[in-house]
C-alpha cells in the first residue's frame, strides 16, 4: 500500500482497514501445523503469520468501536500519537521481511487528504 494508492483515489482509512483485515485473517492460523505449512511462502504474505496475534493486539487499540475497521477518526487519532516499539519489536524488525503493521498504518495516517 503506497502513496500511489491514495493518489489513485483510495482513502487511507480504507487501506488501513484492508491491512487490519489481512492481519486478522493470518491470526486465524493459530495451529503450529498450519504455520509450518506456510513457512516456505510466508515472505509473500503482507505480514508474518507467526506474529499476527501480537499485531492484532496492537491494532485492536486503534479500533476503538470494535467494528473490525479503522475509520477516518480512528486513523486521525493514531496520527496524533507517537508509535513506539519495544526493544523486542525493534530487534524483530531487523531480522524480518515484514515491517510492523502498526507502523505501516501510522504511515497511512500521514497520507490523509
Amino acid at each position: 500500500m503506497t502513496p500511489g494508492s491514495v493518489r489513485l483515489g483510495n482513502m487511507p482509512h480504507n487501506l488501513a482497514t484492508a491491512l487490519y483485515k489481512l492481519v486478522y485473517g493470518n491470526a486465524r492460523m493459530r495451529d503450529s501445523e498450519e504455520l509450518r505449512r506456510v513457512e516456505g511462502v510466508r515472505a509473500f504474505f503482507v505480514n508474518d503469520p507467526s506474529r499476527a496475534w501480537n499485531e492484532i493486539r496492537e491494532l485492536s487499540q486503534i479500533d476503538r468501536d470494535v467494528s473490525g475497521t479503522i475509520d477516518y477518526y480512528e486513523l486521525m487519532e493514531l496520527h496524533q500519537k507517537e508509535v513506539r516499539l519495544g526493544a523486542s519489536h525493534k530487534l524483530m524488525e531487523l531480522f524480518t521481511t515484514h515491517p510492523n503493521m502498526l507502523k505501516r498504518i501510522k504511515h497511512l495516517s500521514t497520507l490523509n487528504v
